[in-house]
């Protein structure tokens, strides 16, 4: 007897119960894999926006006027107090801070041509220990500015498109665009220390300086705290261990969105497992149907000398077929899927989906499958298991 052609017979003998289980063995290798895909693409971009949440802590001047801390974990303090550059090794020197990146705030240029908005901001910041800007970037880090270079928020941009401009009368150029923060980086020009040390020499020649830095001096210092330790713990211990400053804890804008897409990724793991438990059930509810209307052809081929186990493997090999080519369409198809429409989606759900390498989505389509083979060989056992026991004249009564 021809296991084979007793299997591809059966297929194509019950078109409607074979489509059906097709259609689920491809809904659950779609859904495996498309919840996978999701997953990666939701911990990718959590894992950015985690690297872009700025600063933990800034540390200011003490006697810093308050104001609204939003967009400030990126581009400091507009504050016109200042503390010495050392107070650095203090602050890094604070039981669980883990980097400390310096900035300072030199001046607000009102209606500047660079600008979209009312105002820009002029930051000197350190791109060598920069962690607050550098995730924004639009292409891969700078690692550091030469004399005269400058970065630009969103709003920021060179009118006649040489991206030479002049503040306070000393030649800049424009070399990068931050990506929109939404926050007070947008309307800032971000420079390195040695270039602020050279606008402000330039101030200093006119007539009437726009303002007046000692040297050596920040504004305010970016903290990044240590992988375990609690920011308002550090903040504590720094406002007792390096006086005449003051620690602020950013706000918790981040975390309401990392909350928000964990949220999203329990939603999908959800509805997959429900998916995948409700096709499962209903595969069981096919083949249990199908053994019934089966009995007397089982019984005649028993009779005929077909074994138990021959009649359970032609059962369970029909199942694994359909299995088989349902997954593979249903993984095709969300890779297809995710190639075209991968991009479109990320815009509607802020979830990059892409594809992986080659070798990891070959992974990933495999497990997909196996998990398709599983799920109708476990909705397939019993009833086969349970017609390939019965008796051959009991079956043929029926």
């Amino acid at each position: 007897m021809n296991l084979g052609r007793l299997v591809l017979r059966n297929i194509l003998g019950s078109l409607y119960r074979s489509i059906a289980i097709l259609v689920c063995a491809i809904l659950v290798a779609g859904l495996s894999l498309s919840a996978t895909l999701v997953v990666q693409g939701a911990q990718a971009g959590l894992k950015r926006n985690l690297s872009r949440m700025g600063a933990d802590i800034i540390v200011i001047p003490w006697g810093t006027m308050s104001q609204d801390f939003d967009g400030a974990h990126l581009a400091g303090m507009m504050t016109e107090r200042w503390m010495p550059r050392a107070y650095m090794e203090r602050i890094m020197a604070v039981q669980g801070v883990e980097v400390v990146s310096p900035q300072l705030y030199l001046s607000t240029i009102t209606d500047s041509p660079l600008s979209s908005l009312p105002e820009m901001y002029l930051i000197a910041y350190d791109p060598v220990t920069d962690f607050v800007l550098e995730p924004w970037l639009e292409h891969d880090p700078i690692g550091a500015l030469r004399l005269g270079e400058a970065v630009g928020g969103v709003a920021v941009s060179d009118p006649d498109g040489d991206q030479k401009i002049q503040i306070y009368g000393y030649p800049i150029r424009l070399i990068r665009t931050l990506e929109e923060t939404g926050g007070d980086a947008d309307q800032s020009l971000f420079v390195s220390f040695d270039t602020a040390q050279a606008i402000m020499e330039e101030v200093q020649r006119q007539p009437k300086p726009a303002f007046e830095i000692a040297p050596e001096s920040i504004s305010s210092a970016m903290v990044k705290v240590r992988m375990g330790n609690n920011a308002h713990e550090v903040a504590v211990r720094m406002l007792e261990q390096v006086p005449g400053v003051v620690p602020i804890e950013s706000t918790g804008f981040f975390q309401a969105q990392r909350a928000q897409v964990v949220g999203l990724l329990r939603t999908v793991l959800a509805l997959a497992a429900l998916t995948w438990f409700l096709a499962t059930l209903f595969m069981g509810m096919v083949f249990s149907l199908a053994a019934n209307e089966r009995r007397r052809e089982i019984g005649m081929l028993r009779a005929l000398g077909a074994t138990k186990t021959l009649v359970l493997r032609s059962l369970l090999l029909e199942g694994v077929t359909l299995a088989v080519t349902g997954g593979a369409a249903g993984i095709a198809l969300i890779i297809l899927l995710a190639g075209l429409f991968g991009e479109q989606i990320a815009h509607a759900t802020s979830i990059q989906i892409s594809l992986p390498a080659p070798l990891v989505l070959a992974g990933l389509a495999a497990a997909g499958l196996l998990l398709t083979v599983a799920s109708v060989v476990l909705a397939a056992w019993l009833p086969a298991s349970k017609l390939s026991k019965e008796e051959p004249a009991l079956a043929m009564r029926e």
